[in-house]
């Protein structure tokens, strides 16, 4: 019987799903400073909320508190802050435990990140955070001892600080990433400057790592290896690093005259030349056992910037297979002499061969001709997008131009390997020159071909050029960007925060003075057609998974009056998880203004700000329901929970057709369902053939003679 009221309550919350509940908006904290950086929800359903706080003391009574030693990391010069990550409920109605730092111990809690795929069983968890220390300072990455859904975290299994200076790129943006094993890839380092910058890293159990194919290793008894492969050094070596420094190390540069002069396809239509991205600022090959040139002019007329290190900024690693990307930006000088950056995309295997890398921009176009992109650019996220299965995956990217010139990042309608393309948002458009606008692309993870593309360009107060207005009754009070010339304004998106969901859609966060937003909006951005003053917004935007529409926008700010005031922004939002209906957002209310639009607050929040307090934003609306969202991938009959060994296993998932059970236990039953609750199929064998049923997820249950359930999402390619 209780076998029957579960399968029954699973069914009613899948068909619900299409019906999505209120917002809920709200605060935490009392007058102290918090802020919430992070948000994931595990497959258990319960999320957790990372950040930092000046004390507690605003957690409900009663609350379970894990404090973490934290000797280890490095934050002598701290402000006495507490990192923190809460365990909530899947309501996020109740806070179920808080497990922090000390005091002191770092600046914050800043990413949480597991070792699983999106929506499979939550595995081994991560965290960084922001330190203040003379020697070691940057930030901290450690593993939980724990990772809430099989354990409650005891401890950190260990600690790594990464040195680089406050306000770096490697301090700011925090470029890490874990793989499916637990091996960790961070930057330290400082960006354009003169000093040092590398990628590197650690195994599983934080200690640093040798690399087969990366070009710079350190021997165990001193000194450097420069060569490939790690193992032909015929010595023992500690660790391999990718240097980002314009010397004789050569790691992003050819070493022999016919990679210097290969020539490829740019992605988009285009060709370039030179094996390793940063051939074109250098007249020639790079040797690494001896003199390196230093100088330019490249083919295209770049010549390399003044000071001696590059900027890397963003680190992913696809979790299926272990295959990193990186993004960078490199500072040049334009043939005129004037300074520039170029932005780089790379893939490598997890061994670190050179796959493709990419300019995001035509060095040379599809007639031959030679092109300079003379605003500066640079790479603000990457993200895997798990929504295909492997190799036809895709890979997105966040990029940012400032300026505006004849060449700039692709533009939407311009994709070579779908000339009918087009983009919500194709080009750069009005006169406004010094500005930072963004760029979202998605590259083929095979190639890196583009695939598709959009500019995230915000509309300035006095807007002028607005053309007809978008056709799509969910941006009816907006103009089309595609058919004026608006004018633009700044437009920055929050650096590695992208999210891509199951169907392959595209999640930002990101700050404009006048942001699109959705008629299903929770709080509409005043539209440009007589609505009133606009002010700058922090927005959270979903975008089609073809770049072609926002299906959700909205601006997230306290309230002004529309008709005299033009404030700044009074809000910072700092991430976001997509769940099966809707978004969760997290920041912090900067203290000044007016409040939030508040709905639906529960016992622990509170509906006003006191100081600078942290905020939880849960929107939903129709567009934003998928069931496939759901990380809670594996559901065990609570009525009698088994051990790992006794649970039957599915396979193959993905599956081309025909599913098959291996259990232990004698099965009795095997039932299909859609995401809706709608029965598909069912078995009394051990094998379940989805061959004729539509591509997407489904659930399944087996039943077992012992009397329980277990419950699956399988994905049919």
């Amino acid at each position: 019987m209780k076998n029957k009221i579960y399968l029954t309550t699973l069914l009613l919350t899948l068909s619900l799903l299409a019906l999505p509940a209120q917002n809920q908006v709200f605060y935490a904290g009392n007058a102290g400073t918090e802020t919430f950086e992070d948000v994931v929800q595990l497959s258990d359903g319960t999320f957790l909320l990372a950040g930092s706080a000046d004390n507690l003391d605003w957690l409900p009574p009663g609350t379970e508190r894990i404090e973490l030693t934290a000797d280890e990391i490095a934050n002598e010069q701290g402000t006495n802050k507490i990192g923190f990550i809460l365990q909530l409920s899947t309501t996020l109605d109740t806070v179920l435990r808080a497990v922090y730092l000390p005091a002191g111990s770092a600046e914050n809690i800043r990413y949480l990140k597991t070792t699983n795929a999106p929506r499979t069983p939550t595995a081994d968890l991560y965290i960084s955070g922001r330190t203040l220390d003379s020697e070691a300072g940057g930030y901290f990455i450690a593993r939980l001892e724990g990772n809430f859904v099989d354990a409650a975290p005891t401890g950190l299994t260990w600690v790594y600080n990464v040195r680089c200076e406050p306000g770096d790129y490697a301090a700011a943006y925090q470029p890490w990433d874990v793989d499916g094993q637990g091996r960790v890839y961070y930057v330290m380092g400082d960006s354009h400057d003169w000093n040092w910058s590398a990628l590197y890293r650690l195994n599983a159990d934080g200690q640093q790592d040798v690399v087969e194919h990366w070009r710079t290793h350190w021997k165990t008894a001193g000194g450097e290896y420069r060569n490939t492969p790690a193992s032909s050094s015929g010595e023992p070596l500690s660790h391999s690093g990718i240097v980002f420094k314009r010397d004789a190390r050569c790691n992003l540069r050819s070493w022999t005259e016919t990679d210097y002069n290969e020539v490829s396809s740019d992605g988009n239509g285009g060709t370039k030349r030179g094996k390793w991205p940063l051939d074109a600022l250098f007249g020639g090959p790079c040797d690494p056992a001896g003199e390196a040139p230093t100088n330019g002019p490249g083919y295209t007329g770049y010549s390399p910037g003044s000071t001696f290190t590059y900027g890397p900024s963003s680190v992913c690693v696809d979790r299926r297979n272990g295959d990193l990307y990186l993004g960078l930006n490199a500072k040049s000088v334009l043939p005129d002499g004037n300074p520039d950056f170029e932005p780089a995309v790379m893939k490598m295997t997890p061994q670190g061969e050179l796959l493709w890398w990419s300019r995001l921009y035509h060095e040379v176009d599809s007639e031959g001709a030679i092109l300079n992109s003379s605003p500066d650019q640079y790479i603000d996220g990457l993200a895997v997008d798990y929504s295909a299965a492997l190799p036809n995956s895709t890979l997105v990217v966040n990029a940012r131009c400032h300026g505006n010139n004849v060449e700039n990042f692709w533009e939407g309608n311009t994709i070579f390997n779908d000339p009918v393309q087009s983009g919500f948002q194709n080009r750069f458009t009005g006169t406004n020159g010094n500005i930072h606008i963004s760029w979202l692309g998605k590259l083929a993870a095979g190639n890196g071909e583009l695939q598709s593309s959009t500019y995230v360009a915000e509309m300035g107060q006095n807007t002028t050029g607005m053309g007809s207005p978008h056709p799509d009754p969910r941006l009816a009070a907006w103009p089309n960007p595609n058919a004026g010339w608006l004018q633009l304004n700044t437009t920055r998106l929050v650096q590695n925060t992208l999210k891509v969901t199951a169907d392959g859609s595209v999640i930002v966060l990101g700050s404009g003075r006048r942001p699109f937003t959705t008629n299903t909006a929770h709080q509409q951005s005043p539209s440009p057609y007589g609505e009133g003053r606009s002010a700058w917004s922090c927005f959270v935007r979903q975008y089609a998974a073809d770049f072609t529409l926002p299906v959700y926008s909205s601006i997230l700010r306290g309230a002004w009056d529309t008709l005299s005031t033009e404030p700044p922004l009074n809000v910072e939002v700092n991430n976001v998880f997509k769940t099966a209906d809707g978004l969760v957002v997290v920041g912090q209310h900067l203290g000044t203004e007016n409040d939030l639009p508040v709905a639906n607050i529960p016992a622990w929040g509170t509906a006003t700000y006191q100081g600078e307090s942290a905020f939880v934003a849960y929107l939903r609306a129709d567009a934003l329901v998928n069931a496939a969202d759901n990380p809670v991938s594996e559901v065990v009959n609570t009525a009698e929970v088994t051990s790992k060994a006794e649970r039957p296993i599915v396979f193959p998932n993905p599956t081309g057709g025909l599913l098959r059970i291996a259990s232990t236990t004698p099965v009795e039953k095997v039932m299909v369902y859609t995401v809706y609750g709608q029965l598909v199929t069912e078995s009394t064998t051990r094998a379940v053939d989805l061959t004729n049923w539509p591509a997407g997820w489904y659930t399944l249950c087996v039943q077992t003679r012992a009397e329980q359930s277990f419950y699956y999402q399988v994905f049919k390619q």
